[in-house]
C-alpha cells in the first residue's frame, strides 16, 4: 500500500510541476476549453501510465510535451478539426507586445504553431524543440 500513495504522490508531483507548460501548449494549439481539458487530462494519465518507459535521454518536460503533442495531432485527426485558436495563450512575452504577437501565433498552420509556443512561450531551445516534435533542426530553425 505505501508504494501506491508513493506512486499517487509523485504524479501528483509531476502534475503540479508541469500543468502550467501541458496547459499553455496546448491552448495554444486547441480552442475549446473543453477539449483542451480533456487532452490535458489525458496527456497527465498516459504519462503515469508510460512512466517506466522514459528514458531520460532528453529532458523530462519534453517527454511530456511530445505525449501531449501526439494527444493534439491523435485528437485533431479523430475529429477532423479545423477551427482557428483563440489567441489567449499565457506566456513570458509580455514585455514585447504579446498580444499582436499572440494573433500572429493563432494564424500559423499547427505545425509552425508548436514550435513558436516551444521556443518562444515555453522557453525550450530548437534542438529541444526538435526533438520533443520529431522535427529537422532545420525546420525548427527556418
Amino acid at each position: 500500500m505505501g508504494s501506491v500513495r508513493h506512486e499517487t504522490q509523485s504524479i501528483d508531483d509531476i502534475v503540479r510541476t508541469h500543468r502550467h507548460a501541458v496547459t499553455a501548449f496546448t491552448r495554444s494549439m486547441v480552442s475549446e476549453s473543453a477539449l483542451v481539458d480533456d487532452i490535458v487530462q489525458e496527456t497527465f494519465i498516459r504519462v503515469w501510465r508510460y512512466l517506466p518507459t522514459f528514458r531520460g535521454e532528453g529532458s523530462f518536460e519534453g517527454w511530456i510535451i511530445r505525449i501531449c503533442h501526439n494527444m493534439i495531432r491523435t485528437t485533431m485527426k479523430r475529429r477532423k478539426f479545423t477551427e482557428p485558436i483563440e489567441a489567449d495563450i499565457e506566456s513570458p512575452v509580455d514585455d514585447y507586445g504579446s498580444f499582436d504577437m499572440l494573433d500572429l501565433v493563432a494564424t500559423l498552420s499547427p505545425d509552425h504553431r508548436a514550435v513558436t509556443v516551444m521556443c518562444l512561450v515555453l522557453g525550450h531551445s530548437y534542438e529541444d524543440a526538435a526533438d520533443i516534435l520529431g522535427i529537422p533542426i532545420g525546420t525548427v530553425r527556418s
